[in-house]
């Protein structure tokens, strides 16, 4: 087998992987039939196959793969998943919130099939470590992110009144949303340390440390979201969902930052160049 079948057969074993993952933790949390260990399995064997579909690639084309379009959302989808997995591990009593996050994975993996899996060139300006240093924190950051926001999703469907016997056996709101803000407190960490990794590899490849591009902007308006979130029920002491929903909104925030901007902007720094 060579290394462009590996591949394709790693990538659409954890893409299949993922969806079956989907299936069981939504039905798990409909008919209360929760196979968890079964559930765990799956998802630490998907994140490894994909795992290897990315590292096959890299050695196939001889450089990290996140030169175009397709690339990027296949290493997203990767660290949402090894958050999502973590998460599910350490997190034992709140293994709902895989129900609320899959269907987002699912949809960005479907976005990604839609792209052509063409063979990426890595421009000179991405070969620094300091790549590796950025990517590593926007991946916690975004990773952090999204086990908040499966744990404020909690909370809001408790606070329309859906589904709430179903997450009867969970701990109260008063506890998840502390784990909740937790979860975001570590997310701007890992952001800011992302945003100066992310500036000293510019001023290393283009001589800036920042140009306010439109990324560059957008990156600022994520971080500014986060703080806000954390500054409101620091300062205010606001209920559960109000805060619950400030996570969500920092999080379509995030998205759209990462997943939308690289996709639509036309400036030099465009996530893909």
């Amino acid at each position: 087998m060579d290394l462009l079948q590996l591949e394709l057969l790693s990538l659409w074993t954890a893409l299949v992987g993922y969806s079956v993952v989907c299936v069981l933790a939504l039905v798990g949390l409909v008919f209360r039939r929760r196979p968890e260990r079964t559930t765990m399995a799956l998802i630490w064997l998907s994140v490894l196959a994909h795992t290897l579909s990315i590292g096959a690639r890299w050695v196939r084309l001889d450089h990290l793969p996140v030169g175009n379009a397709f690339e990027m959302l296949s290493a997203n989808i990767w660290g949402l998943m090894l958050a999502v997995a973590i998460g599910y591990w350490r997190l034992p009593r709140l293994r709902a919130f895989a129900a609320i996050l899959m269907p987002v994975v699912i949809m960005v993996m479907a976005w990604m099939l839609l792209i052509d899996r063409q063979d990426s060139l890595l421009p000179p300006t991405y070969r620094t470590v300091w790549l590796f240093i950025h990517i590593a924190f926007i991946k916690l950051f975004l990773g952090c992110a999204f086990i908040a926001l499966g744990i404020a999703g909690i909370v809001l469907l408790r606070a329309a009144d859906i589904g709430r016997s179903r997450f009867a056996s969970l701990p109260d709101d008063k506890l998840l949303d502390a784990r909740a803000y937790r979860f975001m407190a570590l997310a701007l960490i890992f952001d800011t340390l992302g945003i100066v990794a992310g500036a000293i590899w510019a001023q290393d490849a283009w001589g800036r440390y920042w140009s306010w591009d439109p990324l560059e902007i957008w990156s600022l308006l994520t971080w500014l979201s986060i703080g806000l979130t954390l500054h409101v029920r620091a300062s205010f002491h606001t209920r559960p969902a109000t805060n619950s929903l400030l996570i969500a909104g920092t999080f379509v925030v995030a998205f759209f930052t990462f997943f939308g901007i690289p996709f639509v902007s036309t400036a030099l720094h465009k996530g893909a160049i």
